[in-house]
């Protein structure tokens, strides 16, 4: 198999998980218009804190095994020891799930006082646990259609999620006027569907079968990231808390809807990259040809990021004063910073493979411990020195440092040449056309967006022609431009 044939299946399921991904999202951003009319900008922060609680236990109950999953399944070769990872980590990843999650119900009212400062919250906690049981088993089933490149079942799921997510959160938010409470509740229907539909199809694609001498190596090696996921959820969640702490849970509720718009790098291109990418770098690693794809997937992630992350900052504030309370708006003048930091963050994703590949996965938890020491610190000073600002900052610094060590020890065990004067001319491009358009900003939109457009299309020309792409590669992009004018002309 040639590269560009490999290269292409690969963008292929790519761009379908993109589109899978999108659909998994659009609920959240569909329901904006919903959350900032009904609830207050301090609810908004209140659920934030949920979101918090759910990323923090889910991490300690995940402990990796979807990750374990799809590097285990290509250790065998026959198809009935692949089917019996999928199904014995389905099980171990259930099992431990609905137990810490039961230990957790046992505290659901000292953690909505002292949390959310509000024990009135607690229900919603045991909704929040309900769904992460759910959502964590669901982890193994997609590990398994990422493996068997079933990213069209995907993107059906996803649909059928999004259509209900939507329906039941508007249900109990807009004529229920259920508040959080029924945010939760919509939330955790729509994540009992998928399950119920992945863990129907997985066990009719895998016969079940348990084998702890499958379950014991997974755990193994997926131990090291319990360890950094311990560290990580401090460097992810430690902003939320501080804010909330020593500014106000007004600003939280300002804090968290600008990360749901800096979070679109990862809805949109990091997850659907990691879906499709965490298998296919396993499958080409033997080939003489792997380092040099590598390089070449990981410019054209850096373009698809700085395209969409400049998208993002020009037009944040022209949506939230179309679909926001004013209350909200402030959320927009915080976003280059946070846009940069979720950048920084999918970019390490494909920087991890040699530790991945040689299962260094100790290096995972040293590096996640630094994150966590990084964040703190950086959080308590600069939220202390600079507000909301501060905290954008952190994420900058943190990542910026968990980039550079990440790739400092893969290098060691797959060696990667990276492109760096072609990598230095995106993010140079990107940082220009973002200061040409600060004068457009916080303008009137009748005006400033169309100003905002065409700058815009003169950026995506300028970072096309200023070296980032190859000349073989700007006309490949340029006959698949003109494929259907042409096709249009023949038929003619």
């Amino acid at each position: 198999m040639t590269s560009s044939t490999s290269l292409g299946g690969f963008f292929k399921h790519s761009s379908i998980y993109a589109f899978g991904s999108i659909l998994n999202r659009a609920a959240a951003f569909l329901l904006l218009p919903i959350y900032t009319n009904y609830l207050s900008v301090a609810e908004y922060g209140a659920l934030e804190l949920f979101y918090v609680i759910a990323t923090v236990v889910s991490g300690l109950l995940s402990v990796g095994i979807a990750h374990a999953t799809l590097r285990f399944y290509f250790e065998y070769e026959t198809e009935t020891e692949r089917n019996a990872v999928v199904t014995t980590n389905l099980t171990v990843s259930l099992l431990i799930t609905s137990a810490g999650a039961l230990l957790v119900s046992f505290w659901h009212e000292p953690l909505a006082r002292y949390v959310m400062g509000n024990p009135e919250y607690s229900r919603g906690v045991l909704i929040v646990l309900a769904t992460l049981v759910l959502e964590l088993s669901s982890q193994v089933s997609l590990a398994y259609l990422r493996a068997k490149e079933y990213s069209k079942l995907f993107v059906i799921i996803m649909f059928f999620k999004l259509v209900l997510q939507f329906a039941a959160n508007t249900y109990f938010v807009v004529f229920r006027h259920a508040g959080i409470e029924g945010v939760l509740t919509g939330n955790l229907l729509a994540v009992a569907f998928g399950w119920i539909i992945l863990t129907i199809f997985v066990l009719r694609q895998c016969p079940y079968c348990f084998e702890w001498s499958k379950a014991v190596p997974v755990l193994k090696y997926s131990f090291p990231f319990l360890l950094s996921t311990i560290t990580g959820l401090i460097s992810a969640n430690i902003d939320r808390f501080l804010i909330n702490s020593l500014l106000s849970l007004q600003a939280l509720g300002i804090y968290a809807l600008a990360l749901k718009f800096s979070g679109l790098l990862d809805n949109l291109i990091g997850e659907p990259f990691n879906r499709s990418y965490g298998a296919y770098r396993f499958s080409i690693m033997k080939r003489a040809d792997a380092a040099a794809v590598q390089m070449r997937i990981v410019r054209y992630l850096l373009m698809g990021l700085t395209a969409l992350g400049l998208g993002i900052v020009y037009f944040a504030h022209d949506l939230l004063v179309i679909m926001s309370d004013k209350a909200y708006w402030p959320a927009a003048d915080i976003l280059p910073l946070l846009v940069l930091g979720s950048l920084l963050q999918v970019i390490n994703y494909p920087m991890q493979t040699g530790i991945f590949y040689e299962k260094k996965t100790r290096y995972v938890f040293y590096i996640g411990l630094l994150a966590a020491v990084v964040s703190s610190a950086a959080n308590f000073v600069l939220i202390r020195w600079l507000g909301i600002l501060g905290a954008c900052g952190a994420q900058v610094v943190t990542a910026g440092a968990v980039l550079y060590i990440t790739n400092r020890i893969s290098q060691r065990y797959f060696s990667v040449r990276y492109e760096y004067p072609r990598l230095f001319a995106i993010l140079l491009v990107t940082v220009i056309f973002y200061l040409l358009s600060l004068p457009l900003m916080n303008q009137s939109l009748y005006w400033s967006v169309p100003l905002k457009l065409l700058l815009y299309a003169g950026f995506l020309a300028t970072l096309i022609y200023s070296g980032a792409l190859q000349r073989t590669e700007i006309s490949w992009l340029r006959s698949k431009l003109y494929a259907p004018f042409q096709r249009s002309a023949s038929k003619a």
